[in-house]
């Protein structure tokens, strides 16, 4: 009898894996910060004495290691502020949609686990609204209270620390609030419906930031964001059609098609902002094959290998795990 590898390591071993990995993104992020914060608390000696960084000016020929390139370019697209919030602050914060569709997602298309009352959609949007309102309310209370605060003390409710923590906050209130009205399956909607809005913001991310901003370089800011716009509404349209597909439990084979759409889009997403960041500053052949363009071109080439090797490996490991299983077993996968 074959081993429903599946269950076992879809969404299990994924969601060990996110945590260890966000686990050691914040244990060095703590190590990085460190001697600043021992330094505002009059312990010296642990920074390097050099002349105070500019957080509003970045020398043009100071560029990040290649896999921070395409954050390096996200940011660069943000305007100057947005609601209060400078935009460096808000690309950090909309990069966090990313980390939490792929904590989230496995949780969006279950195997057998988390399912839903297809009848019970009003209370998961109601459960959603509270979702919202928790967070939004005190979000905004503390955006009003920090421009009356001054620097350096604003930063201690700045919104790249609070929002991520009044997002978990709100969710958990929901949760149980509606449960204590009687709505048992309050976190598995909220599961669901938030991970639906995580992936619809990825859309956002990806046709109306990047690609809007980018073809703006080119031809008119309309038409540039008329085209993103345009994607992105037909992209969202057939995330809620998804979603509908998912309450009621038909086509289960849309769960991976799902997956592999979403993966392939990300990896897209980061390889654009990566090439767009390495893009020669001359252009790519103006005065001739110079050492700019030998430098791009080969990484280009060791990018498109790597993704090569990536999906070979993907699918290796699918028919790794197709022959474990029983005839059976087989014909019940999507």
């Amino acid at each position: 009898m074959g081993v429903d590898y599946r269950e076992q390591y879809f969404p299990n071993e994924i969601v060990k894996m996110i945590i260890v990995m966000l686990c050691t993104l914040a244990l060095l992020t703590f190590l990085a910060v460190l001697p600043v914060f021992l330094e505002h608390l009059g312990i010296e000696g642990l920074a390097h004495e050099q002349q105070p960084a500019d957080p509003a000016s970045t020398p043009p020929h100071i560029r990040p290691e290649w896999y921070f390139l395409a954050v390096y370019q996200y940011l660069k697209l943000m305007p100057s502020e947005v609601l209060g919030v400078s935009g460096k602050a808000l690309g950090i914060l909309t990069q966090m949609v990313v980390v939490g569709l792929l904590f989230l997602f496995p949780f969006w298309s279950p195997l057998r686990s988390a399912q839903v009352n297809r009848y019970e959609w009003p209370a998961g949007l109601v459960t959603l609204l509270i979702h919202g309102l928790a967070f939004t309310i005190p979000a905004g209370v503390l955006l009003w209270v920090r421009s009356w605060m001054e620097t350096p003390y604003c930063d201690i409710i700045h919104p790249m620390y609070v929002w991520p923590v009044l997002w978990i906050g709100g969710y958990v209130l929901a949760g149980l609030v509606m449960r204590r009205a009687g709505f048992d399956d309050a976190f598995r909607w909220l599961l669901l419906l938030n991970t639906t809005l995580i992936l619809i913001g990825l859309q956002a991310l990806a046709f109306l930031v990047v690609l809007g901003q980018g073809l703006s370089w080119a031809i008119s800011p309309i038409a540039a964001y008329s085209i993103g716009l345009a994607l992105f509404l037909a992209t969202t349209l057939v995330i809620l059609w998804l979603l509908r597909r998912r309450i009621a439990g038909t086509d289960q084979g849309l769960r991976v098609k799902l997956m592999i759409a979403i993966t392939t889009e990300g990896l897209a997403l980061f390889l654009g902002l990566t090439i767009w960041a390495m893009w020669p500053p001359g252009g790519l052949f103006a005065g001739g094959p110079h050492d700019e363009t030998r430098r791009f071109l080969f990484a280009v080439a060791v990018m498109a290998f790597a993704v090569i090797v990536f999906y070979a490996f993907v699918l290796t490991e699918r028919r790794t795990v197709l022959r474990t299983l029983s005839p059976e077993e087989r014909d019940q996968l999507p």
